[in-house]
């Protein structure tokens, strides 16, 4: 299977726009996701660390124990560097989540976080199953899946062309879908889509959406009668603030 280069992708965006202001940007959406409270003093665990902004953010709220996992070896790379760089202690280990058990270094933690990640493993009712593995009793799992759409099967249709095309087929979808989808959120929040709250810039969403392949959807039952077989309450839904946009869980571990 094709898969996207997620670190690559990390990699450019951290070089060029990573600063003071997009982590703590990155350390809001944290903590009104998951609670303050509830990530001060216990173990964190992020599944699909990217560049490791929010585990960095999982440590500035006073998490006791921040551990991100993703398979990229170029994002952990970027991670370590960005953790050093913002005097932030988390470790970073490269591995799927899709074979967790294989990890011992992982081990399972109070918060395991994983946003717009387990859609992308070519697995992601294992992915999920895993995560679930992972969160100790009485714990919390956060987890962000693309909602299901008319329109989600188009979309990965996109996504399959794009890791395919040479560079410059890459170069012209990006231009053409950042003004396209900069349109469509426009039309659908009404908000500048340029100021965003999740660390990450324009420019580089667009890369990471039309390139995120694997690329799997779910509608909110679908997603929550799975969890819930596994033993575990919703305490808080976000809807995707767009239709084939990420919808936000936050489960706790009965």
């Amino acid at each position: 299977m094709k898969y996207f280069n997620f670190g690559e992708n990390w990699q450019n965006y951290s070089e060029q726009y990573l600063t003071e202001k997009q982590l703590k940007e990155a350390e809001v959406s944290l903590a009104s996701l998951v609670g303050r409270d509830k990530i001060k003093n216990k173990s964190f665990l992020d599944i699909g660390s990217g560049s490791g902004i929010f585990s960095i953010a999982a440590f500035r709220l006073g998490a006791s124990n921040v551990v991100g996992i993703d398979v990229s070896a170029e994002s952990v790379e970027t991670a370590e560097k960005n953790a050093k760089k913002y005097a932030a202690r988390a470790k970073f280990i490269c591995g799927s989540i899709l074979k967790a058990k294989k990890l011992k270094k992982l081990s399972k933690s109070e918060v395991v976080y994983s946003w717009g990640v387990l859609h992308h493993t070519g697995s992601m009712y294992k992915a999920i199953d895993n995560a679930i593995d992972l969160v100790k009793p009485g714990g919390i799992l956060a987890i962000a899946i693309y909602n299901k759409h008319w329109s989600s099967p188009l979309w990965k249709l996109v996504k399959y062309i794009y890791n395919f095309m040479p560079k410059v087929g890459k170069t012209f979808m990006i231009y053409f879908f950042y003004g396209v989808i900069f349109i469509a959120k426009f039309l659908v929040t009404g908000k500048n889509p340029l100021r965003k709250n999740r660390g990450m810039s324009f420019y580089y969403d667009v890369v990471d959406w039309i390139g995120g392949y694997p690329y799997e959807y779910a509608s909110k039952k679908e997603i929550v009668d799975f969890v819930k077989k596994r033993g575990l309450k919703l305490t808080r839904f976000v809807p995707a603030k767009v239709p084939t946009g990420c919808s936000e869980y936050v489960f706790k571990k009965i």
